[in-house]
């Protein structure tokens, strides 16, 4: 990756000031000599009943993790006081006991505040078989859970407090305030949130003021002493909730216990820790992450579910509870870890990767048999292993470069090999004899999975009763482990994000409540074509000097191996490029989607804007979901008549071709439009988008375009008397371009002097040239160089309907040239029709009102004279400010 920017910026050091200072407080409160130390929230194989719906439906526990093995790692990161908090349940507190070793009972019970119909989990400690029996009936009714609690002196913490289950949404802060009168212990660190939520909740806890407990004891007709013994005294704590045991004791609290050195050879440590926790005497203490540490948790599990998951059963998929969303991914889920499991290589892999997080160090002898290609992944899993058992303080940082780094191994090997797969298939001319239409006609995919694995014929694809099967062990022979892991390294990634900021809504409400921690406001804008010569590119240029020039809170990501980067402007090398058969004058560019996501969180972005709807398309969905924000797209093009023209798309494909788009534009939050035309379409029933989801904009042109006063003799190499017809832009087959020249014969009967300049170049060019002998063809003419052409013209034309806006209007305009045009879309929208130029239905109607133009003198003038004061109406500041306002960036 390109260009970083400083992007590791003010947020995040805020965060980390914040938390350093806390820190210092806590370590310094207790005297060292007197205090426990403890991982108040960890979990072991007996938390086997996940609290997520889909963990339920395919029978599987929330870790594999062995008790011995948490206690081992527990005690080699410092602590001297132990417990386990399994949901719902003490079994492995029990289980120790029985075995003469010394361990707090407790649990952490998944309990429903009932008024609100919110799920919270609480951390519960010092209790008994009979008291478990208790406390599990009671956790549907929070409020009965706590006073049964208080009653029997069980002191209890509300873990992770930023973290609920609710189906309605957002809790109301008037939930919050109710559970800062029911607790007096509040989880304050907690190893699998990130800095923000843990600060958040620090800080809200802090001005929980003696006289601001009563106000809410007032307002809410809640006595706080039914559930807390002090309820003006609330303390703070930390644990790991690691449930892979990797980072177990490396977040925790101290506890305070006045003459610890002389009581701990006469009572149980456990005892001395449940005294200190009833008493409020904590301190929290762990370490500054985002996403990291969650990320390698859920890599482990991922490793572990393929290791030990077994086939649920279809009967428990389908009769479970749950939507047929949560089902149908659940079937999705379970075939897709039964396939890995038949594919060796992966599954050495995972094992490989899962004893390297325990700290187990692979023999030298392993490597030996590792192929060539893959030793630098062994390595990095080798170092994974070491800096386990070295216990480094930096691990979690450690562990993240690594994985990172592997990744990138992954998926240079995974694109090296496809590109060759490509560029063998069109050795083979299959690529080329591609027909688009017959393969979106045919494609359906079976619902049989194992069709995909038993498919025998030999090429990539087979047709199969009207379906055209993918032949996937044949496509993926080579492909299947690199992109099988690297898709395991992404999907952690993807999933830890989403967890964590699932509840962004929630953090932004805090933290405007607070008013402290607020999240920047921060855009990353995606698009796959920048560099490029076109509309697109040539828009987003324009927009990136604009953005620099304001030092506006946006920046730019494209995927490139030649563009340089710049302020507001982040590159990413591709992984690989490849062009389609369909439509090769478009380069896609393949970036790395972990590149992508580690960039958008150090970044502190906090929206999205997009501009194409290729890999880049596909990056701003995958983070819009990962980072629960805001995602708008702005369309630039008019894919229908694209695929009409240019796909040559017939009619029911169109129509397919529609349905995707609907699809895919469902995804953003807002869309951008160019023009009224696509307003009303995507507004329309077929489309099905609200009016307040689609919002008009507009482009501007650059200051260069205005009046120049070069010659036509100097511009065209023309007698000055010539009455130039000019068309500008791309010379390509959607343009129109083929209308040129039955136009021009018909103008050329009634104005014989007229002579046709094409400014321009692309595909349909040399096709043009031969219909049009006698037309001057300028080729590409540089961007500042166009003010002249335009500016010696009399008339521009443009043949084209596939403009969702067209830039070359507003350009012409802007320099003092009418303009005709079909009345559709763009142009119809900026041309005021008799005034500034012409907007035509057919081309009967542009060759007449061409004639009629070049005919009258004195129109001439009089529209000549409107087009600069049209064209001042696209101001540049009102398109910008109203963008900001729509982006709520302003």
């Amino acid at each position: 990756m390109e260009n970083y920017q400083e992007l590791n910026g003010t947020f995040q050091q805020e965060l980390r000031k914040e938390l350093d200072a806390f820190l210092s407080q806590q370590k310094n409160k207790f005297p060292e000599n007197e205090v426990l130390t403890i991982d108040l929230h960890c979990h072991d194989h007996n938390s086997d009943v996940p609290d997520e719906l889909l963990g339920r439906i395919l029978h599987l526990p929330e870790t594999w993790l062995k008790t011995k093995k948490l206690l081992k790692t527990l005690q080699a990161n410092g602590c001297n006081a132990l417990t386990i908090t399994n949901h719902n349940n003490a079994r492995s507190c029990y289980e120790l006991q029985k075995k003469g070793i010394d361990v707090l009972t407790a649990a952490e019970f998944s309990c429903t505040v009932p008024d609100f119909n919110i799920g919270i989990h609480v951390l519960t400690y010092g209790f008994n078989e009979e008291q478990e029996k208790s406390l599990n009936k009671l956790r549907k009714n929070l409020y009965n859970f706590l006073e049964f609690a208080k009653q029997n002196n069980i002191p209890t913490i509300w873990a992770h407090p930023l973290y609920y289950y609710s189906r309605d949404g957002i809790p109301p802060m008037d939930f919050f305030h109710k559970m800062a009168l029911v607790f007096e212990r509040f989880e304050v660190l907690n190893g699998q949130r990130d800095t923000w939520q843990n600060m958040l909740v620090k800080e809200w806890i802090e001005r929980l003021t003696p006289e601001l407990i009563n106000e809410h004891a007032l307002k809410y007709k809640i006595d706080p002493r039914k559930y807390c013994h002090d309820p003006y005294k609330k303390s703070f704590s930390g644990g790991s909730d690691s449930h892979m045991g990797i980072f177990s004791g490396l977040t925790g609290t101290r506890l305070y216990i006045p003459d610890l050195q002389k009581r701990i050879a006469k009572e149980k440590t456990s005892d001395l820790a449940l005294e200190a926790i009833r008493n409020g005497n904590l301190a929290p203490f762990g370490a500054h992450h985002n996403t990291e540490k969650l990320t390698i948790a859920f890599l482990d599990y991922v490793f572990q579910v393929a290791m030990n998951m077994k086939d649920p059963g279809l009967m428990r998929i389908l009769l479970h509870k749950g939507n047929t969303q949560d089902k149908t991914i659940a079937l999705l889920v379970s075939n897709a870890f039964r396939e890995i499991q038949h594919h060796k290589v992966t599954m050495n892999f995972v094992e490989l990767f899962h004893n390297c997080f325990m700290g187990k160090i692979p023999s030298k002898s392993k490597r030996w048999m590792v192929p060539k290609v893959y030793k630098p992944i062994f390595d990095e899993a080798q170092s994974i292993a070491e800096i386990k058992k070295s216990g480094s303080d930096d691990m979690v940082n450690l562990f993240s470069r690594s994985i990172d780094s592997m990744s990138k191994h992954l998926n240079a090997i995974l694109h090296k090999r496809l590109a060759e797969k490509l560029k063998n298939a069109k050795a083979k001319k299959k690529l080329e004899e591609f027909d688009l239409n017959n393969f979106m006609e045919t494609f359906e995919l079976p619902s049989e999975i194992r069709t995909y694995i038993d498919n025998k014929d030999k090429s990539i694809f087979k047709s199969k009763r009207n379906f055209m099967v993918p032949n996937v062990p044949k496509f993926l022979d080579g492909l299947s482990f690199p992109f099988l892991a690297s898709g395991l390294i992404l999907a952690a990634n993807y999933t830890s994000a989403r967890v964590l900021y699932n509840n962004r809504p929630l953090l932004e409400t805090f933290s405007s409540n607070i008013g402290k921690l607020k999240h920047p406001k921060r855009a990353l804008w995606l698009t796959d074509t920048f560099e490029d010569n076109n509309g697109v590119s040539i828009v987003l240029k324009a927009m990136h000097e604009e953005i620099k020039q304001q030092n506006l809170p946006i920046d730019i990501l494209v995927c490139s191996s030649t563009l340089p980067p710049d302020d507001h402007l982040v590159v990413l090398k591709p992984l690989e490029e490849y062009t389609l058969p369909f439509y090769k004058q478009q380069t896609f560019r393949i970036p790395n989607f972990q590149d992508i996501h580690t960039l958008f969180q150090e970044g502190e972005y906090d929206r999205l804007i997009c501009s194409s709807e290729g890999p880049m398309g596909i990056a701003a969905i995958y983070l819009k979901n990962a980072y629960s924000v805001k995602a708008h797209f702005y369309i630039h093009t008019d894919w229908l008549v694209f695929a009409r023209k240019v796909l040559q798309l017939d009619h029911s494909n169109i129509s397919r071709l529609r349905r995707l788009l609907r699809a895919y534009y469902h995804n953003f939050d807002k869309l951008f439009v160019l023009n009224t035309d696509q307003q009303k379409w995507l507004t329309s029933k077929s489309m099905g988008f609200s009016s307040e989801s689609v919002s008009l904009t507009a482009h501007w042109v650059d200051e260069i375009f205005k009046k120049k006063y070069l010659s036509k003799n100097e511009v065209f190499s023309v007698e000055n008397n010539t009455q130039i017809l000019l068309f500008a832009g791309r010379v390509s087959y959607e343009k129109g371009v083929m209308e040129l020249p039955p136009i021009l014969e018909k103008i050329k009967k009634e104005v014989p002097d007229v002579q046709l300049v094409i400014a321009g170049s692309g595909p349909a060019e040399e096709e043009l040239k031969e219909a049009l002998p006698d037309a001057i063809f300028m080729g590409w003419v540089a961007h500042d160089e166009l003010p002249y052409v335009y500016s010696a013209a009399d008339l521009l034309i443009l043949p084209s309907k596939f403009d969702t806006f067209s830039c070359v209007v507003l350009e012409s305009l802007s320099c003092g040239l009418p303009v005709i045009a079909y009345k559709t879309k763009g142009p119809k929208d900026i041309i005021q029709n008799g005034n500034s130029g012409f907007l035509v239905n057919t081309k009967k109607e542009m060759v007449n009102a061409a004639i009629s133009y070049f005919k009258e003198g004195e129109n001439q003038k009089m529209v000549k004279s409107a087009t600069i004061k049209r064209a001042k109406e696209f101001s540049k500041n009102d398109i910008v400010n109203k963008l900001l306002v729509d982006l709520e960036l302003k």
